[in-house]
């Protein structure tokens, strides 16, 4: 998650009503470290300022870590029962999407697990480079692409939000000297591609982000 995407989701959700949105089931949260240490903003800017409004969280992950509250593949009917015995109101579901090859059965267990009334808030990359976690399938949608994967769904609150260029993202993890360097040991990995076609891509294909924004799709919907 990008720290304007996380800044973003917050926006989309803190004027609804605190009833409507508590429990929340984040699902593919990761770990407590990665929430808070890796990618620190995604506490401070989303999770944090929510539960400083009442919200109490599930967190689900096929990881079994530190802040994970329920362990387990969604598609497991085992962790399926554990999470819908929680009464969840809500359902939090960012970046995601992009990772799974079956998107139309993960929307309907989502869809499933969303009681009518209840609110879903997916987030997928719209302009992003390839990312494999363990795979990407390059599902760049709009909010409104989004919507369709959920027919019982109406859109609440909705857009696409950008962040920060690759140029901008390496000078600030290494300044200018570090920014020559990567981009001089990329230039020597443009002619590596034997070492591997996902690896290869994975690195190369960021250039194109390196003075375009990355950015995010986002919509906030209502089960009818």
């Amino acid at each position: 998650m990008r720290p304007s995407e996380a800044k973003f989701i917050f926006k989309l959700l803190k004027d609804f009503p605190v009833t409507e949105i508590t429990p929340c089931l984040n699902l593919g949260s990761s770990t407590g470290n990665f929430r808070t240490i890796h990618q620190p903003h995604i506490q401070e800017q989303l999770i944090g300022p929510l539960e400083d409004m009442g919200v109490k969280f599930l967190h689900s992950d096929f990881k079994e870590a530190e802040g994970v509250d329920i362990a387990g593949d969604i598609y497991d009917n085992a962790v399926l029962t554990e999470i819908k015995s929680r009464n969840i109101r809500s359902v939090l579901c960012c970046n995601m999407f992009e990772h799974v090859i079956e998107r139309d059965r993960l929307a309907a267990i989502i869809s499933d697990i969303v009681p009518k009334g209840g609110l879903l808030l997916v987030s997928v990359p719209y302009s992003y480079p390839l990312h494999y976690d363990p795979i990407d399938t390059y599902f760049r949608p709009s909010p409104e692409e989004i919507a369709k994967l959920f027919p019982e769904f109406r859109i609440e609150k909705s857009g696409i939000v950008s962040d920060i260029t690759f140029s901008e993202e390496l000078y600030a993890s290494f300044g200018i000297a570090g920014f020559i360097w990567h981009v001089l040991k990329s230039a020597i990995k443009f002619f590596m591609f034997w070492r591997g076609a996902e690896k290869w891509k994975g690195h190369m294909h960021r250039y194109l982000w390196l003075f375009r924004p990355y950015q995010s799709s986002c919509a906030v919907l209502r089960k009818q």
